[in-house]
């Protein structure tokens, strides 16, 4: 038996034998390996039962859950740069499928990149819940989109402390100028260890909660496969690299290794095309990826500025087989979510076809057989065709676009596509349909008309357990502006909202011995309509936890104001479950106990407030 049969491998580079690895505790059962190879060593322990080299995927890496990774929607696929932390703020909102964070050729100064981008994935790793499924929710149960980190090189050395900065809070990572299967099974290695440090709270991964280290699943890979001619020659390997759910393409590094000029050509009708080339990476990319069953993305788009371009390639990335885009700008997220979501039309069609052929089926005495080919609307089909709308189906499914049946008719329903699509793919939030007034079927079960969803990304009773705490991702900078037309709308002339020589004059019992920088800088100034304050309160805690869900808001046990609010000032929002009960007389609601408490940009409470709501049931 060889020695491969005899420990569980990962693969180092022997010019880098001398560096530490990583700054990670090891059990005492490590131990070091020389291959038979000069260029490899072995870091392994000694598993359980004997696994086989070629084994890819770590001990808790099942089957199914690679299928779900794989099935997952990755339309869009968004850059951001990690040092930027106006950037990353709002990356997580832009509707994207998954995020990526850049630690490679965007960022110049690696240090100051790592700590910013740390620092946002450890606060978002305390927000989130990662799933058995591999979908992250928020606290509240709002869905996130997949987040990737683009780690530097393996050929250099910046890719391991991108590794130790990025582990808390990636589902998985993009590795760039990867040449060979070697290289992302050396990773693999790497990777197994951290997660058996996290599993057992040891290193960075111990700063996470026990539940959250549970539900941890292995972190996916994400090669980009043709940026080396070696690389273009090897991508089917690489496709079939350890922990690879998809693979995508890049053509400049490729130019710039070939001394290529240029990558593309304008066409007469100014879209600008491939070099052949660069074409036959973009088809091989795509071969790779279905022969080693992982999804496919296409490249950038390099113009940002020309979102029709975008489109067009998008969708012709959708004809040619493709699952996603890269992105680069926000502007180029709703083109790549449209591209590669099937109409309810396609869908529809493609269930005709599979009804019709599967209606084919006959039973001979030899078992199962089926009719030769036949004929849909004016045109032969068979069984390529039925397997292509077999896969319509299923990407429909994904994001969104279902069939559903409305007494005998049948109607295809576009829910939950773009920003919202994750509500229908985590099975979280609620999709409501107007009582069957919203479609209207023909005979025989043809669709008409599709009908309209109504998104629920509230919690039900159900969700809402006493103890519930929620920190609302809504924030709002009040201005005197609002103020004054605040007041002027609930026809309260109080000057102490609206006279600023009143407000000067009672500066100094305002203050009541408050002599802090902050407060000496807003006396004198009109105070926030509290009434205001008091509403925006509630409506920043709407999303997560009553929009579409609740029936009435039944009253305020409580209010108060701590502090005052002025104009420049920027609120945010908490919400803390008190109490739950069933109602008596409505058998399908219940009772809430609300408390919701808003803080000023110093972290000062300004409101407080006690609510009950009447809170429908999960249907």
């Amino acid at each position: 038996m060889s020695m491969a049969h005899h420990f569980r491998p990962s693969l180092v580079p022997r010019r880098c034998h001398h560096q530490p690895l990583l700054l990670l505790p090891r059990r005492p059962q490590h131990r070091i390996f020389f291959a038979p190879s000069p260029s490899l060593i072995l870091v392994g322990r000694p598993p359980c039962r004997p696994r086989a080299f070629s084994s890819p995927h770590a001990s808790g890496d099942d089957e199914a859950w690679r299928t779900r990774q794989r099935q997952r929607p990755r339309r869009s696929v968004h850059f951001v740069p990690a040092d930027n932390d106006r950037y990353l703020n709002k990356s997580l909102s832009l509707g994207a499928d998954t995020v990526v964070y850049d630690l490679e050729d965007s960022v110049r100064d690696k240090v100051r990149g790592r700590e910013v981008l740390r620092s946002f994935l450890l606060d978002r790793s305390r927000a989130t819940t990662t799933h058995d499924d591999g979908m992250a929710t928020s606290s509240h149960s709002t869905p996130m989109p997949e987040v990737l980190v683009r780690i530097n090189p393996l050929s250099g050395d910046h890719w391991r402390d991108d590794l130790l900065a990025s582990f808390d809070g990636a589902d998985g990572y993009v590795v760039p100028k990867v040449e060979t299967r070697e290289e992302l099974f050396m990773l693999y290695g790497v990777l197994s260890e951290l997660e058996r440090g996290e599993e057992d709270g040891i290193g960075s991964a111990s700063s996470l909660s026990s539940s959250r280290r549970r539900h941890r699943r292995p972190r996916v890979l994400l090669p980009i496969a043709t940026e080396t001619p070696s690389a273009v020659l090897n991508i089917g390997d690489i496709a079939r690299g350890p922990r690879v759910i998809a693979i995508t393409w890049g053509c400049e590094d490729l130019s710039a290794e070939l001394g290529g000029t240029c990558t593309r050509i304008d066409e007469n009708d100014g879209y600008s095309a491939y070099l052949d080339v660069y074409r036959h990476c973009r088809t091989m990319c795509l071969l790779a990826a279905r022969a080693a069953n992982v999804q496919a993305i296409d490249g950038i788009y390099q113009n940002v500025r020309d979102v029709s371009g975008f489109g067009k390639e998008a969708h012709d990335a959708m004809r040619m087989g493709y699952d996603g885009k890269l992105t680069l700008h926000p502007d180029q997220i709703p083109g790549a979510n449209d591209a590669f979501v099937p109409s309810v039309e396609d869908v529809e069609k493609a269930h005709r076809i599979v009804t019709m052929w599967e209606d084919g089926m006959e039973n001979g005495e030899d078992g199962t057989r089926r009719k030769g080919s036949m004929e849909y609307e004016g045109k032969m089909i068979d069984l390529p065709h039925y397997v292509r709308a077999k896969k319509v189906i299923a990407r429909g499914e994904a994001c969104g676009v279902r069939r559903q049946r409305d007494d005998d008719a049948v109607v295809v329903a576009q829910v939950g596509v773009g920003a919202t699509y994750s509500n229908v793919v985590a099975g979280v939030g609620g999709v409501e349909m107007t009582g069957g007034t919203s479609a209207t079927a023909a005979a025989g079960g043809r669709t008409e008309t599709t009908p309209f969803p109504r998104i629920c990304h509230g919690k039900y009773l159900e969700d809402l357990h006493p103890g519930l705490k929620v920190m609302h991702y809504l924030t709002r900078t009040v201005t005197e502006s609002d103020n004054v037309f605040f007041t002027c709308l609930t026809l309260n002339p109080a000057p102490i909202h609206l006279d600023h020589e009143l407000s000067r004059e009672n500066a100094d019992a305002l203050l009541g011995g408050d002599s802090s920088t902050a407060a000496l800088a807003s006396a004198g100034r009109p105070l926030f309509n509290s009434m205001f304050t008091l509403a925006l309160l509630v409506g920043m805690s709407v999303p997560e936890c009553t929009h579409g869900t609740t029936v009435a808001n039944l009253g305020f046990s409580e209010v108060s104001f701590p502090k005052p609010v002025y104009p420049g000032d920027t609120l945010r929002a908490e919400t803390e479950v008190l109490d739950r009960r069933e109602s008596k007389s409505r058998p399908n609601q219940g009772i809430v106990v609300f408390r919701h408490v808003a803080f000023n940009q110093r972290g000062e409470e300004v409101c407080r407030a006690t609510r009950q709501a009447l809170m429908k049931k999960r249907p």
